[in-house]
C-alpha cells in the first residue's frame, strides 16, 4: 500500500524545463529506454538534451538499479509520480511498495507520503531556454567531467582467508553493502565478497547481522504467498553461512516479529490484534500466532542449525505484538503490560531454538525497552526478569544518557560515537541479566552514528577505548558494534580487536603505533582534537535524524518558504526549529561553532603532514565530516535568515558562498573516495549530479542575493 499522495509546494527547478531535472538526475543511472518512456520522448531525445546539458555520453551504470535504487527514489521523490518513478525503476508498484515499507523504513525517511507531482513529460525548448541550459552547462562542466568512482567498493583489499579473530566476545557488525529490505533477493557474493569478509576477519568482526523478514523464510500461513520463496531463500542463507565460516565470521538475522498483516488479508478477522491503519497485528493473545512464530523458527533453525544467532527486536516502529507500540486498542492485549508481551515473544523463539537442537543463540536486543516507547525503569527490569534463562541480554549504551550541552538538559534515546555510556539503566538492565544468569551485550556505534553517517568511520578512537573500558568494567564482553550504518571494516574496528584480544595488556598508545606507524603521535594529538571538539556535538532526536547534516550539501536551498517538515536523515527544508530541538537557535549555532573550531585544529594537524595510505584515508574522512557538520550549521543559519530574505540578503549571500565553497570541496573529495557518502539503508545520500544541481542553485540564487543587496545600499544612503 503507497504511501498517500499529498499536495505540498514544490521548489522551484535549476533548469528551465521540469523535465531537464529529471535527465540530469537520471542520465546513466537508468537505462536509456526508460528514462525516454518516463519522459515520454526517444532515446534520440535524451541523448541530445543530455549532451545539450553538459553530460557527456554515458552508458548506463546498471549497478545503480541494482545497488543504488534508493538513490533513485530519493532523487525522483518530489519531481515524479508513482508510474513515472516506477517506468524509471523498472518495477511495478508492489514492488516499489515493498521497498518503501520494508528498506529500513525508506518511507518514513521520505516524509511518509507522496508529493503531488504533474507529469513531467519532454517537449522541445524555446530559444531563451536553450541560451539558459548552454549557461547552466558551462558552469557544471567541472562536476560533469568524469564519473565518480561510485560502488566501486573493496576492490583494494585482499580475499585471502585471515586467522580467526582472537580474544573474547562476539563483534557483530552489520555488513557495509548488504540490502535491508530481502537480502535473499540478491546475490550474497555482491554485497558480503570474500574480499569484505576477508576484512572483516582481520579486523576481528566474527559475526555479521542482517534484517530478516521471518515470512520469507518459512512457511507463512496465514498469507502463503508471502513465504513462496521461502525454500530458495534458505539455500542462498545456507550458502552464505558455509562461505562466512571460512573467514570465521558467524550470521545473524535480526527479526522484528510478528509481522503485522494488512487487514484485507486476514481469512479470519478474529485473529487481527492491534490496528494500525491498514494493518493489523496477529493478536498476541491467539494461540495461532504462538504457534506460527514456535513452528517457523523451529523449521527454520532444523534446517539451518549452523545459523550464529537471532537477535530479536521487540519494541520498535513497526507494528508486531499487541503492544508493541504506544497507543493499543486490541481488545484482548491492550490492558496486558507490554514488557509481559515483548518478553513473552523472546521466549517463544528460545524454546523453538532449545526443542529443534540448534546451538543459534537468541539475543534481546532492549532497543524500546524505555521512556521513548513509553517503559519505566521498573518495566524495564520486569522485562528481563520475564526473560526465558536462554536469552541473551542486550541494551544500547547509551541509552538514557543524560547531558548537559551548552545549558540544555538532554536526554539520549539513540546511538552516539560522541557521548559514551553505559548510562544508568544499561548498568540496571545489565547488571539485573547478569544476575539471573543471562550472556551480556552492548549495543553501540564504534565508526559512526546518525550523528555523521556519510563517512565510514569517524576518526574519534581515543572515544571508542573509553567506551569499551567502562563497559569492561561491568563485565561487558559481547558486542553489536554497527546498526546498518557503522559495518566498514575500519581501524576502529581493529582497536575493538586488540582490545578484546589483550584484555589488561592493550595499550592505546601502541595501537596508535602499530596502525600509523612514523605518524602515529601526529594522528593521536589530531584524534584528541576530534574528540574534544565531538563533545560538543548539540545531540537530540532532532539533530540526529532532522538536521541537514546526513544529505549534508546535497540538500537543496530556496529562498522562498518552503512549508514542509524535515524527513529522517534526508530532505530538510527549512524546517530548523525541528531539528535544533530542544536548543534554543543561539545555543545550537555556538555548540556546532565550538565542534567545527576544534575539527579544524585536528585537520591542520593531519593535513599538513606526509602522510602514509591509512592516515590520508584517515584525513579524507575527517574533513568529508567537518564538511558536513559545516553544511549543518550554515543551513541552520540560512533557514533562520531566509524569514526575511531582503533585509538580511548580506548576510544571506555570505552564507550562501561558503556552501557554495563546501559543495566544490565535497565533490572533490567523493570523487576521490567511493565510501564517502554511502550507507547501507540510504545507498549514496548524494553523487555529483547532486552536488551540481546544488552547485547551480547556489550561483543563481547569489544573483538574486546581490541584487536585494545592491537595492539596500541605496536605500541606506
Amino acid at each position: 500500500m503507497l504511501p498517500p499522495v499529498e499536495s505540498v509546494k514544490l521548489q522551484e527547478p535549476v533548469f528551465p524545463a521540469p523535465w531537464q531535472t529529471a535527465l540530469f538526475r537520471n542520465y546513466g543511472y537508468v537505462p536509456a529506454a526508460r528514462l525516454a518512456a518516463a519522459l515520454q520522448c526517444t532515446e534520440k531525445d535524451v541523448a541530445r538534451e543530455a549532451a545539450r546539458m553538459g553530460l557527456k555520453e554515458l552508458s548506463c551504470d546498471g549497478r545503480w538499479t541494482e545497488k543504488g535504487y534508493i538513490t533513485l527514489i530519493r532523487n525522483n521523490w518530489y519531481l515524479l509520480d508513482y508510474d513515472q518513478m516506477c517506468v524509471l525503476l523498472g518495477c511495478d508498484e508492489r514492488r516499489l511498495d515493498f521497498l518503501l515499507k520494508e528498506e529500513d523504513f525508506l518511507s518514513v525517511k521520505l516524509g511518509g507520503f507522496k508529493p503531488r507531482c504533474e507529469g513531467v513529460r519532454y517537449y522541445p525548448l524555446g530559444e531563451e531556454e536553450k541560451r539558459k541550459t548552454a549557461r547552466l552547462a558551462e558552469a557544471a562542466k567541472d562536476f560533469l567531467a568524469g564519473r565518480g568512482k561510485y560502488f566501486d567498493f573493496f576492490t583494494e583489499f585482499s580475499s585471502l582467508p585471515a586467522a580467526e579473530a582472537r580474544g573474547e566476545g562476539a563483534r557483530v557488525v552489520h555488513g557495509y553493502l548488504t540490502p535491508c529490505g530481502n537480502a535473499f533477493a540478491a546475490d550474497a557474493a555482491d554485497y558480503l565478497p570474500d574480499a569484505l569478509l576477508a576484512a572483516y576477519a582481520r579486523t576481528g568482526v566474527n559475526g555479521l547481522w542482517m534484517h530478516g523478514v521471518l515470512s520469507s523464510l518459512s512457511p507463512y500461513p496465514f498469507k502463503p504467498a508471502l513465504s513462496a520463496n521461502y525454500r530458495e531463500n534458505r539455500e542462498k542463507l545456507k550458502a552464505l553461512i558455509r562461505r562466512a565460516a571460512r573467514f570465521g565470521v558467524r550470521i545473524y538475522l535480526y527479526f522484528n516479529e510478528p509481522r503485522c498483516l494488512d487487514i484485507a488479508s486476514f481469512s479470519d478477522l478474529s485473529l487481527a490484534g492491534q490496528r494500525q491503519g491498514e494493518y493489523a497485528a496477529l493478536c498476541s493473545s491467539r494461540g495461532e500466532t504462538e504457534k506460527y512464530l514456535y513452528d517457523a523458527i523451529y523449521d527454520l533453525v532444523k534446517e539451518i542449525p549452523d545459523l550464529g544467532g537471532i537477535i530479536t527486536i521487540t519494541m520498535s516502529e513497526n507494528l508486531t505484538h499487541c503492544n508493541s507500540q504506544q497507543t493499543r486498542n486490541c481488545p484482548r492485549c491492550k490492558n496486558i503490560p507490554a514488557e509481559e508481551l515483548a518478553s513473552r515473544v523472546n521466549n517463544v523463539i528460545a524454546r523453538a531454538v532449545r526443542e529443534s537442537g540448534a546451538k543459534t543463540e537468541v539475543i534481546a536486543n532492549l532497543w524500546g525497552w524505555s521512556p521513548l516507547m513509553g517503559w519505566s525503569e521498573a518495566q524495564t527490569l520486569r522485562g528481563v526478569d520475564l526473560l526465558d534463562k536462554d536469552v541473551s541480554v542486550m541494551c544500547v549504551s547509551e541509552y538514557g544518557l543524560r547531558l548537559n550541552k551548552g545549558g540544555v538538559e538532554v536526554e539520549l534515546s539513540e546511538y552516539s560515537v560522541a557521548d559514551i555510556g553505559p548510562s544508568a539503566i544499561a548498568r540496571a538492565a545489565l547488571a539485573r541479566a547478569a544476575e539471573k544468569g543471562h550472556k551480556i551485550y552492548a549495543k553501540i556505534q564504534a565508526n559512526n552514528s546518525w550523528e555523521c553517517s556519510c563517512v565510514p568511520y569517524l576518526p574519534v578512537f581515543d572515544t571508542v577505548y573509553e567506551h569499551l573500558k567502562n563497559l569492561s568494567e561491568i563485565g561487558v564482553k559481547d558486542y553489536m558494534l554497527s546498526w546498518t550504518l557503522g559495518g566498514y571494516p575500519s581501524v576502529t574496528l581493529s582497536l575493538v580487536r586488540d582490545f578484546a584480544e589483550k584484555g589488561e595488556n592493550f595499550s592505546l598508545p601502541r595501537w596508535y603505533a602499530e596502525t600509523f606507524g612514523k605518524e602515529s603521535e601526529r594522528v593521536r594529538a589530531a584524534v584528541k582534537e576530534f574528540c574534544a571538539a565531538f563533545k560538543a556535538y548539540p545531540i537530540s532526536l532532532g539533530t540526529l535524524y532532522y538536521s541537514p547534516k546526513n544529505l549534508g550539501a546535497a540538500n537543496l536551498w530556496s529562498l522562498q518558504p518552503e512549508e514542509k517538515h524535515s524527513a529522517m536523515v534526508g530532505f530538510s527544508f527549512d524546517d530548523y526549529k525541528r531539528w535544533i530541538d530542544p536548543y534554543p537557535y543561539e545555543v545550537y549555532l555556538a555548540q556546532y561553532e565550538k565542534l567545527l573550531r576544534g575539527w579544524e585544529k585536528g585537520l591542520s594537524l593531519l593535513e599538513s603532514a606526509e602522510n602514509g595510505e591509512e592516515t590520508r584515508r584517515l584525513a579524507r574522512y575527517a574533513r568529508a565530516a567537518y564538511l558536513h557538520f559545516k553544511t549543518d550549521a550554515l543551513q541552520t543559519e540560512f533557514s533562520f535568515y531566509k524569514k526575511d530574505v531582503k533585509k538580511n540578503a548580506e548576510k544571506l549571500l555570505a552564507i550562501v558562498g561558503e556552501e557554495e565553497k563546501i559543495v566544490l570541496s565535497l565533490a572533490a573529495l567523493q570523487r576521490q573516495d567511493p565510501y564517502i557518502g554511502f550507507e547501507a539503508s540510504n545507498h549514496y545520500f548524494y553523487t555529483d549530479r547532486n552536488l551540481a544541481e546544488k552547485y547551480l542553485q547556489m550561483r543563481a540564487m547569489k544573483e538574486t542575493l546581490r541584487h536585494f543587496a545592491a537595492e539596500n545600499a541605496l536605500s541606506a544612503r
